[in-house]
Order: structure tokens, then C-alpha cells, then sequence
């Protein structure tokens, strides 16, 4: 698992130019502009940055929302020796500071703009007074620096660079990267934290509309996913047929899935024993509030990007999955391949996707059945596990 470096990171990487052709002469140390300096690493997926400040002598933390990412990016610290010298934080928001420095990269593919300016605000908390943070945008200049401006009261742009970055497919297209400073003054000091919660309804038929809450970074974040209300329902119409009430949802997101399945089988007189499982530590963080919320909150919240733990298998009797279509399918298989092996003997798997190939090819293979549900325009998968 290795994640490229971007042109965002690149041109940090940039700043550090004259650090590391220092660091590469024969007997250097650490010049004393980093030693010792408390960094902050933000929408980094690579690792590559995170090195390089460490090999500086910057005490570094690196936050991520995803599992994978964490994965690929101590991936690379262990190949660089730098193990245990870089914490790598998995959590919903930034780490709590208070830090030196931040430097912080974006993609348009990467993070939605609501996203990037809830972690300008939450790196601008969490950045000591006189704090600097180190941008790089890659996209529209003129926009970001409108974001940049959102967050911080004085803005420098340090310049804009474009380059052609070559495609997978042997191609080539023009980027713009932005790349900005900004020190945390005393009006930045005395700024209050937009909230980007928000809040909708969702309901499955003869059930009540219950309130949900989602945060940016969650998947369908202000509104119920279309594929998801197709799983909950179709799992709302199997409920007579179930033999137990443990449930699996399995990229659950902001869970809405799995509480509305369970607060229907509350409503019947069951009592359901629920996990939410996701990579995202914003999308869980997510689901437990709704979990709260709704008086669910002995759900188990499991932070996983593999799966389940061995000691889950064959003890579920519901697996709901609503897994992306990226990838090949492989994360798909990932999810079925989970279902098989957390489902009892006469557990069902249900997953959605938006068309018949693919995922319930993957799911006949493995189960060897697979009926096709269709609502909402979306296929839910049926299976049994023999």
C-alpha cells in the first residue's frame, strides 16, 4: 500500500529544500530551526512529509481520518527507521495541540471545501499563539486563498506553482498548486469554531422519521444516502425472518443503516445488539452520537479498514453493507468476505450497490447464493450463510 506524493505535498516538501540537501551532507544534524519544534501534519496520505520533518528533529503528529491512510503512512516511517519517532493520530478531529507549526495539504479529490475549512478552524484551535501553518492548495488559488481568509485574519501567499502531473493513464494535466502562511494572531486567538454538524431525518416504512446527525468527511454528509435507505428498508422487510438480533453494519458511516434496523426491531419488542464498524474515525464518531441519540449507546463502535477481529466470526445473524465501488470491487469483497465469516449458519448478508455486476457477482461466489431486492432503483444483495 503506498499513496503518491501530490503536488500539495511536493511543494511543502519545497519549503524544506534547503533542510534536507543539509540533512544529506556527511556528519549533518539537525539544524536548530526544527529541533525540538512540536509539528502538526494534516491531509497528508503519504508519509513523506511526516518523514522529512522528522528526520529535522521535529517532534511530529500526523492526523488522519482513515485506518488505510494511517496504515500506508507508518508503512513508510518503517521503511525510513522512523518508527515511534512520528505519532500517527486516527482521530475525528485534530489532535490537541498546542503546536508550533502545522502544514496541511488538500486536493479538490480529497476533501470537500466544507471539510477543508472545518480543518483550518480546528488547526487554527489548536495552534499555540504565534503558531504558524504552511498551506498548500492544490486548485483554484483564488478560491483558496477565500478559504485560507475564512480561517485565519492574515493570509500570505507564498506563490502559485503549476506543473503537469502525469496521469495513470500515461497522460498528462496541468495543476495549480497555492501555497500560503499564516500566524495565529490575537483576532484568530479570540475566533469561535464554526459547527459543521448537520442534522436530517430518515425513516423506513412503518416506522418513525428519526433525526440523524452527520459531520464533513462522513459519506453523504446532509442527507441520507439513497443506496443506504434501500438496505435499511429492504432489512426492515426480512426482520420476521431473522433468528437473533446481533447485527453487523460494516461502513456503517454515520450509521443510520444499522439504528434504523435496530430501532425497528425495538419498536417489534427485540432487543438488537449492534456493531458499527468503519475505516473513518469522523464517519464513527458520527455514528456514535446518532447512536446516543437514539438510545443505542451500548452499540459497539469498531474502527477497522480489514474487517472484523477473529473473534466476531460466526456470530452475527444480520450484515448490512453499503461498500464504495471504487477499486476494483476489492474493498467490495472485503465487506462480503467479512459477512461470510462474522455470520452464524443461517445469518443473512444484505449489501446494496447501484446496478446487478460487480458486488453481487462477488457475493454468489462467496455465499454461493445471491437473490436481487430491488428498490429505490438500487439492487440490494441477499444471502444466506449455509
Amino acid at each position: 500500500m503506498d499513496y503518491s506524493c501530490t503536488l500539495a505535498e511536493e511543494t511543502l516538501l519545497g519549503t524544506l529544500e534547503g533542510l534536507l540537501k543539509h540533512l544529506e551532507e556527511p556528519g549533518a544534524s539537525a539544524p536548530k530551526a526544527l529541533d525540538g519544534l512540536k509539528v502538526l501534519v494534516a491531509g497528508n496520505r503519504s508519509g513523506l512529509l511526516p518523514c522529512a520533518l522528522a528526520k529535522g528533529g521535529a517532534d511530529v503528529t500526523v492526523h488522519v481520518f482513515d485506518c488505510h491512510h494511517a496504515r500506508a503512512i507508518r508503512e513508510r516511517l518503517d521503511a525510513a527507521d522512523l518508527a515511534g519517532k512520528v505519532r500517527v493520530a486516527i482521530e475525528p478531529g485534530i489532535p490537541s495541540g498546542p503546536y508550533t507549526r502545522a502544514y496541511f495539504m488538500t486536493t479538490p479529490q480529497s476533501m470537500t471545501g466544507e471539510l477543508v475549512l472545518d480543518q483550518l478552524e480546528d488547526i487554527r484551535t489548536n495552534l499555540s499563539a504565534g503558531g504558524e501553518l504552511v498551506a498548500a492548495f492544490e486548485g483554484d488559488a483564488d478560491e483558496s486563498l477565500k478559504t485560507m481568509k475564512k480561517a485565519f485574519a492574515r493570509v500570505h501567499v507564498e506563490g502559485v506553482v503549476q506543473n503537469r502531473k502525469r496521469r495513470r493513464n500515461g497522460g498528462r494535466r496541468l495543476e495549480t498548486v497555492a501555497l500560503f502562511r499564516a500566524v495565529k494572531g490575537e483576532v484568530d486567538a479570540a475566533a469561535k469554531r464554526r459547527s459543521f454538524i448537520a442534522e436530517w431525518n430518515a425513516s423506513v416504512p412503518g416506522g418513525e422519521a428519526r433525526a440523524f446527525v452527520s459531520l464533513p468527511g462522513c459519506f453523504c454528509h446532509r442527507r441520507a444516502d439513497m443506496g443506504g435507505l434501500a438496505l435499511a428498508e429492504t432489512a426492515c422487510s426480512v426482520l420476521e425472518d431473522l433468528k437473533g438480533a446481533k447485527i453487523l453494519d460494516m461502513g456503517c458511516g454515520c450509521g443510520f443503516v444499522g439504528l434504523l434496523v435496530a430501532d425497528r426491531l425495538r419498536a417489534r419488542g427485540t432487543a438488537a445488539r449492534l456493531t458499527l464498524l468503519d475505516s473513518h474515525a469522523r464517519a464513527l464518531e458520527a455514528a456514535r452520537m446518532n447512536a446516543e441519540r437514539l438510545g443505542f449507546a451500548d452499540a459497539r463502535l469498531v474502527l477497522s479498514d480489514i474487517g472484523t477481529a477473529a473473534e466476531d466470526d460466526a456470530t452475527f445473524d444480520l450484515f448490512l453493507g453499503n461498500p464504495p465501488y471504487f477499486g476494483d470491487w476489492r474493498i467490495a469483497e472485503t465487506f462480503v468476505s467479512t459477512a461470510f465469516r462474522a455470520l452464524r449458519p443461517g445469518g443473512r448478508c444484505l449489501t446494496v450497490a447501484k446496478s446487478e455486476g460487480g458486488l453481487g457477482e462477488i457475493q454468489s461466489r462467496i455465499f454461493g447464493n445471491a437473490d436481487i431486492l430491488r428498490r429505490r432503483g438500487y439492487c440490494v444483495f441477499s444471502s444466506i450463510r449455509h
